[in-house]
């Protein structure tokens, strides 16, 4: 596929198959993650994986439960209250795969560097039949001083992107996008 069929058909995937997206295309992902443009040269960079359906369904449990305590402090989410208290309803979109993008802060420019890298794994991962959904739900969550303890995660790492990654259980039509607003020529 080429780059411009991959961007113009690249879509947020919500469902997926159970077949395992396998450690080498993972491996192959991230590193295509990592030659995106970058700041000052920095890599800011860091990942965790997450393989397994039941580890993801926990966390998903867990943002479910966090964001529910917590909607006043998020009054942009309240719109989503009926999802999270449906007990059927994954944050993680019920994937066998996730996938957390970590900045180093010692970057100024840690948020642009990881924000570059996640859309090449996207692009990448569509080029390759693989579907990826970027989960806002899971930026409270993935980004504790417990789950950074649990996975390794370095103190001065921030959260940027949490990203559900896997076989699509359908393709999906292309999105339909407003006209670029342009607000000078």
């Amino acid at each position: 596929m080429n780059i411009l069929d991959c961007i113009n058909e690249k879509r947020s995937v919500r469902a997926y198959t159970d077949q395992q997206v396998s450690n080498e295309t993972i491996h192959q992902l991230l590193t295509l993650g990592t030659k995106a443009s970058t700041g000052s040269n920095e890599q800011p960079w860091g990942f965790v994986v997450i393989q397994g359906k039941e580890e993801i369904q926990k966390l998903s449990e867990d943002t479910k439960t966090y964001l529910l305590r917590n909607l006043d402090a998020y009054p942009y989410l309240k719109q989503y209250e009926s999802w999270l208290l449906n007990p059927t309803y994954s944050v993680f979109n019920h994937a066998s795969t996730l996938i957390a993008i970590y900045g180093n802060t010692k970057s100024h420019w840690y948020l642009y560097d990881c924000s570059l890298a996640a859309g090449n794994i996207m692009l990448a991962a569509h080029s390759m039949g693989i579907g990826t959904c970027w989960i806002g739900f899971a930026e409270h969550t993935l980004n504790t001083k417990e789950f950074k303890e649990k996975y390794r995660v370095p103190s001065e790492y921030e959260l940027v992107c949490p990203m559900t990654i896997g076989y699509m259980k359908s393709k999906l039509t292309s999105p339909e996008r407003k006209v670029p607003e342009v607000f000078n020529w």
